[in-house]
């Protein structure tokens, strides 16, 4: 009679033990499948949010004396401003975007410009010379502005101004209501050394969280004054100025490959790096992935802990049984049974009832394993608020004077001096058993079972039938 059908025979007859076995493999397997399958989810959640939230790194030019093209002027009056022979241009920004892995990117320059609008008054006083003056943003299109990626602003009526940039401006819906404008009308705006340009308005935008009545907040500061507009515009306010950005953010596809893409991108030796920095920023991807990291790192621990405690669990249990059969295993020697087609016979028992519990196991995995998940995930990571660092306009200072000069305030993307923030609260896991999670459950589960056997098995069948007789006795 071989292993196998001793083994079906000893598993139909001894029910009373089978079915034990069979629900501690079933309990063993639903903890290790629902393990397997929230590792699973959190590992997809995690993808998922790299992919959702990208990463970026920032351009800009290098106004420091190590900077080769760098250059500083002083008035008589001890004002100075300062400038690079060697900007940001838009071959500059094609070469970048020739890399793999970068998306869209927000170039930007800006300077204060008088209109001939009415402009929204602001709560704290300036000057009179920058009383009715406001920000003019010159951008490579508002569609891929972070002010408009990040909610900050949105686009409410007519069109973004285009990548290619052009004589055109888009304002706040409140800023044309106040002066009558539509999309169609035009509007004169004149650089600080009176230069003038006009402009077509294509769209009109609205801040999705005005400043509050009583924050303080520059005329010039209010987002819904601000004037957005392409490059060409800025070139004619500004002939004397070398043409090209003051910052480019460039947008990543993957967090996690931020650093080899500005690696890669500085080896190419077409650029004079000398002239640049380089700032890298995925704190957003990694303020809200750090909670399912750390929740990974829980759960892959819980699930090897559960893996080694089942082995063993069961190993006592089969060693206890296996004891109990000293009688049958001492008949089956002496019958001239080898010790392989004893041990084959203990093993083929375990496994046919496992196979019967790792399948069950995949309708009680998925009734809790959703449910424990998202329980671990809750009580692990607390929701919190965490504070942003405040996002600048992406408008670098190229003026710097004695006294306080607007050219030199960095405004925050919700027009005032506030950081920003978010709730970086963990969405719930998707979780589900998937027929990866079935075959790692059976490949975990079967070497789980031959290593269980084994040291069960290994303390009889060191005896000879003679000391398993004496025994007996």
């Amino acid at each position: 009679m071989g292993f196998i059908k001793r083994a079906f025979l000893y598993v139909t007859k001894k029910r009373g033990k089978s079915i034990l076995l069979f629900v501690i493999l079933l309990v063993m397997a639903t903890f290790v499948l629902t393990g397997l399958s929230i590792e699973k989810a959190t590992r997809a959640t995690q993808d998922h949010l790299r992919y959702a939230l990208g990463a970026e790194f920032e351009l800009v030019p290098d106004y420091t004396e190590s900077n080769p093209y760098y250059k500083k002027e002083t008035d008589d009056e001890g004002n100075y401003s300062i400038s690079t022979e060697y900007p940001i241009t838009q071959e500059i920004i094609d070469k970048v975007m020739e890399n793999d892995g970068i998306l869209s990117y927000d170039g930007i320059a800006q300077c204060l410009v008088t209109t001939d609008l009415e402009v929204i008054p602001g709560t704290v006083p300036v000057k009179d010379k920058y009383r009715n003056m406001v920000y003019g943003r010159f951008v490579t299109g508002t569609k891929n502005s972070s002010l408009f990626r990040n909610g900050t602003l949105k686009l409410v009526e007519g069109s973004h101004v285009p990548v290619e940039g052009g004589r055109v401006a888009v304002i706040s819906k409140e800023l044309a209501a106040k002066n009558g404008l539509s999309i169609g009308d035009h509007l004169s705006v004149t650089g600080e050394d009176g230069r003038k340009t006009e402009l077509e308005i294509i769209g009109l935008f609205e801040v999705v969280n005005p400043v509050q009545t009583l924050t303080p907040v520059n005329t010039f500061d209010k987002l819904e004054n601000q004037i957005f507009s392409g490059i060409q515009a800025f070139e004619e306010l500004q002939p004397d100025v070398m043409a090209g950005f003051y910052s480019v953010v460039f947008v990543v596809n993957d967090p996690a490959q931020l650093d080899d893409i500005v690696s890669q991108l500085k080896k190419d030796d077409t650029i004079d790096w000398r002239a640049f920095r380089v700032e890298m920023n995925n704190k957003t991807y990694e303020a809200a992935a750090a909670p399912l990291e750390k929740f990974q790192k829980l759960i892959t621990t819980v699930l090897i802990l559960i893996v080694v405690v089942s082995a063993v669990v069961l190993s006592l249990i089969l060693t206890m049984w296996a004891k109990s059969r000293i009688h049958e295993t001492g008949v089956l020697l002496a019958l001239g049974f080898g010790k392989a087609s004893i041990i084959g016979q203990y093993l083929a028992e375990v496994l046919m009832l496992a196979v019967l519990a790792f399948a069950l196991s995949f309708l009680s995995s998925n009734l809790v394993a959703e449910q424990i998940g998202n329980y671990l995930l809750q009580a692990q990571t607390q929701p919190s608020q965490e504070q942003t660092d405040s996002l600048d306009d992406n408008g670098m200072n190229i003026s710097m004077k004695g006294d306080v000069d607007p050219n030199n305030i960095v405004i925050n993307d919700n027009g005032s001096t506030e950081a920003l923030s978010k709730d970086m609260t963990v969405e719930p896991l998707d979780i589900a058993v998937s027929p990866v999670n079935m075959a790692k459950l059976y490949l975990i589960g079967f070497i789980m079972i031959v290593f269980s056997v084994g040291i069960s098995s290994a303390a009889v069948m060191r005896l000879k039938p003679r000391e398993i007789l004496v025994k007996m006795s």
